[in-house]
């Protein structure tokens, strides 16, 4: 349940029973004026009963033994109020807790010194409780069989993707004419981009259980570049863009090397994707390393189309296409969310600077004395 839907059924509780923070001793007088009505009431009809017996047997009615017994039994009547104001005054605290917290295992806490009401009201939510998270477990499987089918699917579907790559080669390498050679081209793009895209579905699913999937090490990040580089060769080639690596000598950092490709991968594509469409003598994207205090950074620069200033607030925003998506309609609105979520789950830093038919710069940051394991947990 969302924290506004628990704010919600919190501020109806507390409208209910008249508390806030703390239930006051006032509010549960209020909430028991009707009671307090009726034996005021109930305490004069006793006195108009006594006159009429008194006048009725020539006796002399003593106001004062009258006045004596009121103020007791409305003594008494104070007594009884407080010690059960008392009793139910630590139940609402408990349920005022658990719905601050956002969780109803409160529940379980409700005190069972409480009157039957309580009781039953305790017994009623515990049911309820009970039937919420069998429910929800039933959903958790469901959606983890959906998960795990998707998951087959996608890899059985890569593996035709990779033989049609290899037989596209093989074709390549015979004499064919200029045209034929354009024609494998562009089936290679178009595999190209399948492949990108049952890889961010890939990982898009594998993302919500990312805590077992993630291994920490140091990684060389030059050679982890120049991976992600060499795997889009053919992307650089058949839009004549040229990459570039710049980077002051040998970096480390620590890192998981599958989440932390698939993050380069989404990046540079995404500038092969903005710059081909530019048209420009010279198209390039410079990827640069560089080592700050206590952090190192890496840096993506393309000059392509650039990002409308008034989408740049919204990018890493889940689907998200902005005026570049509905005019080149390439974008899925996911692979700089994506992004942001691993680089937030992993501890690193994103930014994105741009500027519409400049260019965009896009850094990657890796804080060294920020703990991995910590944010992974969190």
């Amino acid at each position: 349940m969302s924290q506004y839907r628990l704010k919600e059924v919190r501020d109806i509780v507390w409208l209910k029973l008249g508390i806030g923070d703390v239930m006051r001793f006032t509010d549960y007088i209020i909430d028991r004026l009707l009671y307090i009505l009726f034996y005021f009431i109930s305490i004069i009809l006793v006195i108009i009963i006594m006159s009429l017996d008194s006048i009725n047997n020539n006796k002399v009615l003593n106001i004062g033994t009258i006045l004596y017994s009121i103020i007791i039994s409305i003594a008494m009547l104070l007594i009884f109020f407080s010690i059960d104001y008392l009793r139910k005054k630590e139940v609402y605290i408990v349920i005022n807790r658990g719905l601050e917290g956002g969780e109803f295992n409160y529940i379980f806490n409700l005190p069972d010194r409480a009157n039957r009401e309580h009781k039953v009201f305790k017994e009623l939510l515990t049911k309820n409780h009970m039937y919420y998270e069998n429910t929800l477990d039933k959903y958790r499987k469901r959606y983890k069989e959906s998960l795990n089918l998707k998951s087959r699917w996608i890899h059985q579907l890569k593996t035709p993707i990779s033989v049609i790559k290899l037989l596209l080669e093989k074709e390549k390498e015979k004499i064919i004419d200029e045209n034929t050679r354009r024609s494998y081209e562009s089936i290679e793009e178009e595999l190209e981009k399948l492949s990108h895209g049952l890889e961010m579905e890939l990982y898009s699913l594998r993302i919500n259980d990312f805590e077992m999937d993630f291994k920490v090490e140091k990684i060389d990040l030059v050679d982890i570049v120049r991976e992600v580089v060499n795997e889009n060769k053919n992307a650089f080639i058949v839009n004549s863009i040229y990459p570039n690596l710049k980077s002051e000598g040998d970096i480390y950092v620590k890192s998981d090397k599958k989440w932390l490709k698939f993050i380069i991968s989404q990046i540079i594509s995404n500038s092969i994707k903005y710059t081909k469409v530019r048209d420009v003598e010279k198209k390039y994207i410079h990827v640069s390393l560089s080592k700050e205090e206590e952090r190192t950074v890496l840096s993506i620069e393309d000059n392509g189309v650039g990002i409308p200033k008034k989408d740049l607030a919204r990018v890493f925003n889940a689907f998200f296409t902005g005026d570049n998506g509905r005019k080149y309609y390439e974008s899925t609105g996911m692979g700089l969310y994506l992004v942001k979520e691993i680089c937030n789950k992993l501890g690193h830093g994103v930014e994105l600077r741009s500027e519409e038919d400049v260019g965009t710069i896009v850094k990657i940051i890796f804080y060294d004395t920020r703990s991995i394991y910590d944010k992974i947990v969190s």
